[in-house]
């Protein structure tokens, strides 16, 4: 991928937008506005889209992408894991495990930026439990507005059982890459 030290592109604006959404979808739920949470939501799931299709397809892949553009999705998850806690949205239990295995992994890949200048890469398994994530909550949002029936405990042990395998996963190959680079 050809990576170029410009700061206003296309893909970056986009991820700028899905920060600046942040606190606006914040303020809804805790308005409890779920019909504009769930709006924000999509707009922000759109604007992540975009940004990698347009970064990878167009070369806008940036420096400062690569590095906002995780922190951008890591503030959205972790802002949905605190409202929907708060309102009670879903089991405690369950925004425990995945806050933790998020801020464990949030706390790893900026730790291993600061002190390496290194970007993790996300793995399969670790993709997979954040979009598992995304869709859980994304379901509970759409529940909230629409007359659709609410989660079994299944799905919400099959997404913390991904977010804690993604978890052993990182934590594994973060000691591996320290014991290598030793």
């Amino acid at each position: 991928m050809i990576m170029n030290d410009k700061i206003i592109t296309i893909p970056n604006i986009l991820t700028f937008v899905r920060i600046f959404l942040v606190p606006f979808f914040v303020i809804a739920m805790n308005s409890k506005d779920y019909s504009l949470a769930l709006k924000i939501v999509i707009i922000a799931g759109l604007t992540d889209s975009f940004d990698g299709f347009i970064a990878r397809n167009f070369h806008q892949a940036s420096k400062l992408g690569i590095f906002l553009d995780p922190l951008a999705d890591k503030l959205l998850l972790i802002s949905i894991m605190i409202t929907f806690y708060i309102n009670k949205l879903a089991p405690g239990w369950f925004i425990s495990v995945v806050f933790i295995r998020d801020v464990c992994v949030a706390i790893g890949w900026l730790e291993s930026y600061l002190r390496k200048k290194k970007m993790l890469k996300p793995t399969i398994l670790g993709k997979t439990s954040s979009a598992a994530q995304v869709i859980i909550f994304g379901y509970i949002l759409l529940s909230t507005n629409f007359d659709i029936p609410t989660l079994s405990e299944f799905w919400y042990f099959l997404v913390s059982f991904l977010s804690i395998a993604s978890l052993v996963q990182y934590i594994f190959i973060r000691f591996r890459d320290d014991k290598v680079m030793s």
